[in-house]
This record gives structure tokens, C-alpha cells and sequence, in this order.
């Protein structure tokens, strides 16, 4: 993907996800941790270990991000990622505009904030993969 005159390669861009992935990974895995999403407006997750299995499942997929990084494997890893954002961000949304989120007003802003950021995720890897059709 190219910004002006900066061109970020596929490898680069999931290498980032990996990292954003495994960082939503550690807050998941933390989801016994009631005082963590009080202070943030967001309701526990209920039972704590739902959340804690999708974040095991989170830090595998950043492992594989992060090692198919640069390979002939990056392409199809990469359309994972893009389509595994849309669906999040559909998913999140929808809870959202239905007013099902249970957060608090500081919890909606986050979760919309959370939106956003795979909304643009989703973005960017899809016109990675567009512009690496070539290559």
C-alpha cells in the first residue's frame, strides 16, 4: 500500500496486525479481570473464559501473521486478516446500533473507536492484496 511516497509492504502491514492482534490477545486473556473493564466502561465478559479462548485463539493467529511475514504464505494470511476485520467490525457495529453492548458511555466510544480502527484494518490489507496482485 502506498501513502504519498511511502509504500508499505504486505510483510510490514501484518506484521503489524500481529502486534495489534496480540495486544487485544493480553486484554482478552484478561477477562477475569473485572476491575480492568470497569475502569474502561466495558461490561466483564460473561463467563470470563469465552473471551479468554478467543484471545488464545487471537495470539495463535498473530503467530502465524508474524512468522508468514514476507513468505509466498503472506497472500492468503493477509485476505484472512481482511475479512476476519469486516466481519468484527460488522459484528461490533451491529451490537452497537442495536444498543446491546452493555458499556457504559465511556465503553460505546471505545467499542466505536474499536470499529473504526478495524474498519481501516480491513482497508488496508484489501488494498494490499489488490496492489500485490501484480507481484
Amino acid at each position: 500500500m502506498q501513502i504519498g511516497p511511502l509504500r508499505l509492504p504486505q510483510a510490514f502491514v501484518l506484521r503489524v496486525d500481529a502486534l495489534s492482534n496480540g495486544s487485544l490477545a493480553l486484554f482478552l486473556l484478561a477477562a477475569s479481570w473485572r476491575g480492568l473493564y470497569e475502569a474502561l466502561g466495558l461490561p466483564p465478559p460473561e463467563p470470563a473464559w469465552y473471551a479468554q479462548l478467543l484471545g488464545a485463539v487471537l495470539v495463535a493467529f498473530a503467530v502465524v501473521e508474524w512468522a508468514l511475514a514476507g513468505t509466498p504464505g503472506e497472500r492468503p494470511v493477509t485476505f484472512a486478516a481482511a475479512v476476519g476485520s469486516a466481519l468484527a467490525a460488522g459484528i461490533l457495529a451491529v451490537w452497537l446500533l442495536a444498543g446491546e453492548s452493555g458499556a457504559d458511555t465511556h465503553g460505546v466510544v471505545a467499542l466505536w473507536s474499536v470499529v473504526a480502527f478495524l474498519v481501516v484494518a480491513a482497508a488496508v490489507h484489501a488494498v494490499v492484496l489488490v496492489r500485490s496482485r501484480g507481484s
